[in-house]
């Protein structure tokens, strides 16, 4: 074994110095002496210098491999994970995680594989990749133990700005709300139970309801005929424009939207930064994100001071009113409830509503456009899709049935679909107690970040296959809307079942994305709208062909298109 490990390691090294042969120092007789910068270069010193820097290089990159192998290859209970192999002593993998995170993830694997964890440093910053579907497994059903608090803490003060004496709410226990037996609970773990409850049953179906009541009002008030056709050149800011607000209302009441008219603009300014509030960049290099956020949390607080005034934050019980127009809904007043009784004062408060705003609009709006613009680009499956719409509607009133929804085969797998190849998120667990045994072969450190990526698991070709056969039936890298469809002799049917572990855009275990059912409502319920409303067409199909999402936002959820996508509309006659 240990020969073959330096047989893999010399080759390493030999791809390394092939990798590098561009900077060998030129020929003195050659046509390029004569530039001054090769003058400098060919200067003794300097030439010293190169040769020392690439010879650290290489050789800091052939031991990190020979570390790494040696480790995947020992057959030891308990190993730690291996660290990816890296060229830059200290900083390791800075460089490539912020050059391009897609491609540093697509790269790993493609190189290494999904059988191990891996280990991956950047300075004092690490995390272990978690890409083996067992390992994911044995994480999403250690909720008791793991915990998100870490990354909870972080996203709550460098994301949303949160007082810094209030991030203890976020990053450790709260030993007065202890469960006998069990461990104590903090107040994300409440926040949670007031989304499944809030957020599930009667009161998930009026608030989506409400929702497509407010989108279609906006819809039907468009300067859109049905004689003539309307060109949107950038239909994903113009359905930012028509979503967010309606969302918003439909959840935090209409005065929010009328005391701060900007709050969409602004919104979305403060989601473009997401990433440099992440980098922690300071004030001065980004005033315009600095100034946009302090906006935002102004206005936020300001609303929620006429709320407190106005309406009865207490009334969240069955007597209570489902929605009025300065709270909106039970689940705002739950939340405020809470948010107040742990001692929050007005400023964490107006942070965690931002939270709340970024939680129903960062990702769903960006999905709601895919979903829409993949059903415009086929002809075929956009009217296989208008059929299984029509039979949502109520023949009384010619609205959507929303629980009809989950009787549609298509509009639920090319739903599934889109989140398969459109979002991108992370989740993250760590063991704040002990060690964390991931399976036979490997311990996790405790403190020690485990990340997921649904951008890597989503790729798993060798998971998909095993879970699903059919599955895999067109490669995982096309969008293949029937993919989540399994079929007997008289019908096919919508399933996730087995994916697990492959399909995780809203993470997975006890911990799942609460908001999952209303975010899926949004997007199916956004397209009945559009096409029930409006004639709709891509201006350019050819280019439309060319547009993918974004992955330099790969990790931060839901990835945007790369370009300007032009539809055209006319409202339908009758």
């Amino acid at each position: 074994m240990a020969s073959n490990i330096l047989e893999r390691a010399s080759s390493g090294m030999e791809n390394i110095s092939a990798s590098h042969s561009m900077l060998r120092i030129p020929n003195q007789e050659g046509p390029l002496f004569a530039n001054p910068f090769f003058v400098a270069v060919n200067s003794t010193p300097l030439r010293v210098a190169v040769l020392a820097l690439l010879t650290l290089l290489v050789s800091t990159y052939t031991l990190s491999l020979f570390k790494f192998i040696r480790i995947r290859n020992i057959q030891r209970p308990g190993k730690p994970a291996p660290t990816l192999p890296y060229y830059l002593p200290g900083l390791c993998h800075a460089f490539n995680l912020e050059w391009s995170m897609a491609s540093f993830l697509a790269n790993t694997v493609k190189r290494w594989g999904y059988l191990s964890p891996i280990a991956v440093r950047a300075g004092s910053f690490g995390f272990t990749m978690i890409v083996n579907p067992n390992h994911i497994r044995t994480i999403m059903r250690s909720s008791k133990t793991l915990t998100n608090r870490p990354m909870m803490a972080f996203v709550m003060e460098k994301w949303f700005s949160t007082p810094k004496e209030y991030l203890r709410f976020y990053a450790s226990h709260d030993p007065s709300a202890s469960a006998s037996g069990g461990m104590p609970e903090h107040m994300h773990d409440f926040q949670v139970k007031v989304s499944l409850k809030y957020l599930s049953g009667k009161r998930l179906l009026e608030m989506s309801e409400r929702y497509l009541a407010i989108l279609k009002r906006r819809l039907v008030k468009l300067e859109i005929q049905p004689d003539s056709w309307v060109e949107i050149s950038d239909f994903y800011t113009w359905l930012q424009n028509q979503v967010t607000p309606s969302i918003i209302e439909a959840m935090m009441g209409s005065r929010i939207l009328e005391m701060y008219p900007g709050i969409v603009e602004d919104f979305w300014k403060f989601e473009d930064q997401v990433a440099n509030y992440s980098r922690g960049l300071p004030r001065w290099m980004i005033p315009s994100a600095y100034e946009t956020r302090e906006r935002l949390l102004a206005n936020i607080k300001a609303w929620n001071r006429l709320a407190s005034r106005e309406s009865d934050y207490t009334q969240h019980g069955e007597d209570g009113p489902e929605w009025d127009e300065f709270f909106g809904t039970k689940f705002i007043k739950a939340r405020e409830d809470y948010l107040r009784e742990y001692g929050l004062n007005e400023d964490a408060i107006a942070s965690e509503h931002l939270g709340l705003i970024f939680g129903s609009n960062a990702n769903v709006v960006p999905a709601v456009f895919w979903y829409i613009f993949e059903s415009l680009k086929g002809l075929e499956l956009q009217e296989k899709l208008k059929t299984e719409l029509e039979d949502c509607l109520r023949p009384e009133t010619g609205d959507l049935d929303i629980p009809k929804f989950s009787t549609k085969p298509l509009l639920q797998s090319t739903y599934a679909e889109v989140l398969r190849l459109c979002v991108t998120t992370t989740t993250t667990r760590t063991n704040e107690d002990a060690n964390f045994k991931l399976g036979p072969d490997y311990t996790i450190d405790k403190d020690m970040t485990m990340t997921i990526f649904s951008s890597v698991t989503a790729y798993n070709r060798q998971a998909w296959g095993a879970a699903r056969p059919e599955s895999i039936a067109k490669p995982l890298e096309e969008f293949w809307p029937e993919r989540f469809l399994r079929r007997n002799k008289k019908e096919a049917n919508f399933s996730l079942e087995g994916l697990t572990e492959c399909w995780m855009p809203y993470g997975g275990g006890q911990r799942m994305c609460p908001g999952r059912h209303f975010a899926k409502n949004v997007l199916i319920g956004t397209l009945g709208l559009l096409l029930g409303l409006f004639e709709c067409e891509l201006v350019d199909v050819q280019q439309a062909e060319r547009v993918k999402p974004d992955t330099k936002w790969v990790p931060y959820g839901t990835l945007p298109p790369m370009k300007k996508v032009a539809v055209r509309l006319r409202r339908r006659a009758g």
